[in-house]
This record gives structure tokens, C-alpha cells and sequence, in this order.
């Protein structure tokens, strides 16, 4: 199992369902589970609403993708996809 940790932004203009894109990523991916703070993931997920993309990142280590629309999925998969 891949620990992914997810960031949310805090939603203030939401033009992105982050909840479904992020139920989405581990439905398809049943390797893929949920990490806590404590644990150093295997992948950081910052999802943010909108193109401004403002949620706080820069204290995460390590992997991270960061993801903005819809239109991020698809690569998103793509790139777990060669990882795993």
C-alpha cells in the first residue's frame, strides 16, 4: 500500500469538486490509501479549487503533485500509473 497525504486549499472559489476528485484517485487506485500528518507519504496531493492554486505547500517534502482542474486527472493517473 502507497500512503498519499492530500491538502486541500481552503475552498473560497471552488470551480473544482475537490472531495470527488480526490474519491476518484482512490477508487482507481485500491493501492493507494489515505495518510495521516504524522507519516511521511509516499505522495503528497495538494488539491486546489481554482487556477489560483493558493493552498501552503512549501513545507511538504518529498513527491507532491499539485492539481488545480478537472483537466489534472488525467495526467494525475498517468503519473501514478508509472510510479506503481
Amino acid at each position: 500500500m502507497k500512503t498519499v497525504a492530500v491538502k486541500y486549499c481552503g475552498g473560497c472559489n471552488p470551480r473544482l469538486d475537490r472531495v470527488t476528485f480526490v474519491n476518484r484517485l482512490f477508487s482507481e487506485f485500491e493501492a493507494l490509501v489515505p495518510g495521516v500528518a504524522e507519516t511521511e507519504p509516499w505522495l503528497a496531493l495538494v488539491v486546489n479549487g481554482c487556477r489560483r492554486a493558493c493552498a501552503e505547500h512549501r513545507h511538504i517534502q518529498g513527491r507532491k503533485v499539485i492539481v488545480c482542474d478537472d483537466a489534472d486527472y488525467e495526467s494525475l493517473h498517468a503519473y501514478i500509473s508509472d510510479l506503481l
